[in-house]
């Protein structure tokens, strides 16, 4: 008697080929929208929300999982590309402010 079981020579029958999804653009537009918030810049976050939405499209389609990941990065890039408008309008103001108090 054998200490190892007898195995069946012929692997058990698999379903169709179910292709992997395609998760990438969802997770880099997470890192990319998290990132654009210590950085605030309008390329990061324009990159946050292209990415985003090419992710969301993916999971819409049925080729990805993570529509969570692509949906956070979304947000978090317009969120910091309308926080860094606001900001820039905010220093314009000051700045013409002074310069307006100044001359006279």
């Amino acid at each position: 008697m054998s200490e190892y079981p007898e195995f069946p020579h012929q692997a058990p029958p698999t379903g169709p080929y179910q292709p992997q999804p395609e998760n990438g653009l969802g997770l880099a537009a997470m890192i990319v929208g998290i990132a654009s918030f210590v950085m605030l810049a309008p390329l990061s976050s324009t990159a946050a929300i292209i990415l985003g939405i090419m992710g969301l499209g993916r999971a819409r389609q049925g080729r990805a999982t993570n529509r969570g990941q692509a949906l956070a990065g979304l947000i978090c890039g317009i969120v910091t590309l309308v926080l860094g408008l606001v900001g820039l309008m905010i220093l314009i103001a000051v700045l013409s402010a002074r310069h307006g108090s100044s001359t006279h």
